[in-house]
């Protein structure tokens, strides 16, 4: 049987100040991934219109399962793009309140813990005001 990153990647055991994120979509990437929950392979949903690219690596908190039926998102920002699949260490520090076809579908924020940039935020607040 193959391995499905939704249900066999541990969520992290100091849940949930920080857990594992797997990462669906890199930074940068007009390609929209989706995990398929049968297989937990990567399904290509669409590409992205014009210049409109993901701004952080985007994917998902394992052995959750959200309002919309799907994992919790989470958006995970780091200096570098990671390839799709990829596990990692982060932490959250805020939530973006979102609603997708009439159901609740918010974004953890948060921030790779082994990124010396960005291991140190605790707040949305954090982050510059441009950049």
């Amino acid at each position: 049987k193959m391995s499905n990153p939704w249900h066999d990647i541990s969520v992290g055991k100091n849940a949930p100040s920080e857990f594992h994120a797997v990462i669906e979509i890199p930074k940068g990437s007009k390609i929209k991934y989706e995990l398929h929950k049968e297989t937990g392979l990567l399904y290509v949903d669409r590409i992205l219109y014009s210049s409109v690219v993901y701004p952080a690596n985007y994917g998902f908190i394992p052995q959750t399962y959200g309002d919309d039926k799907d994992p919790l998102d989470v958006v995970v920002f780091m200096q570098e793009s990671v390839s799709p699949l990829s596990f990692l260490r982060v932490k959250p520090i805020g939530v973006m309140y979102m609603v997708d076809q009439g159901e609740q579908d918010d974004k953890i924020i948060c921030v790779h813990l082994d990124d010396p940039e960005f291991r140190d935020y605790k707040h949305i607040n954090d982050f510059p005001k441009h950049k």
